[in-house]
């Protein structure tokens, strides 16, 4: 085996990937809970909010960490027709990682509501005065772009393991 499959993306790299995916996991499972919890009950609202704030906070480590790390080399070389759509769903990836977030905070803040800050007891009043109808619209942008998000995710999760299983190259391996 080549020197190349045996190496692996730097720690920062792969804790920020593993911890972004854990929280993504966490905003999918607390998803529901803050519309069928009763008006002022927020531990499920706090969760999802709390996956969402810490995910958008972890961008610029993670841009820094990307950008920091060296390219990898991936034994055997992928061939070229691969390396579009997967730079395509990479900065898809990054792009969710910030709007969806945002979305979510500006959809709080339409409803007229304070973004809590979770694990702490201060909230952020709403910074931003919408119009009408701001609220619905912002929802239901961020569930679409949400169930989206999911979809890109899988694309990129069935790549991976494409790699590992088909081509039985090193890119999976470089991330564990």
């Amino acid at each position: 085996m080549s020197s190349a499959a045996n190496i692996k993306y730097a720690w920062p790299v792969r804790a920020i990937h593993w911890l972004g995916a854990g929280l993504i996991l966490l905003a999918y499972l607390t998803s529901e809970l803050g519309e069928d919890m009763e008006e002022g009950a927020s531990a499920g609202v706090d969760w999802h909010v709390f996956a969402g704030l810490a995910l958008l906070l972890l961008f610029v480590p993670r841009l820094l960490a990307k950008f920091a790390a060296s390219p990898l080399p991936i034994a055997p070389p992928p061939p070229r027709w691969s390396l579009l759509p997967g730079r395509l769903v990479t900065l898809a990836l990054l792009l969710f990682v910030v709007v969806q977030p945002v979305l979510g905070i500006l959809t709080v803040w339409s409803e007229g509501h304070a973004l809590p800050i979770p694990l702490t007891p201060w909230s952020l009043p709403p910074l931003i005065v919408l119009g009408e109808g701001a609220e619905d619209m912002l929802e239901e942008a961020h569930e679409i772009l949400g169930t989206i998000f999911y979809a890109v995710i899988a694309m990129h999760a069935i790549a991976a393991l494409w790699h590992h299983f088909i081509r039985r190259d090193t890119t999976l391996r470089r991330m564990l």
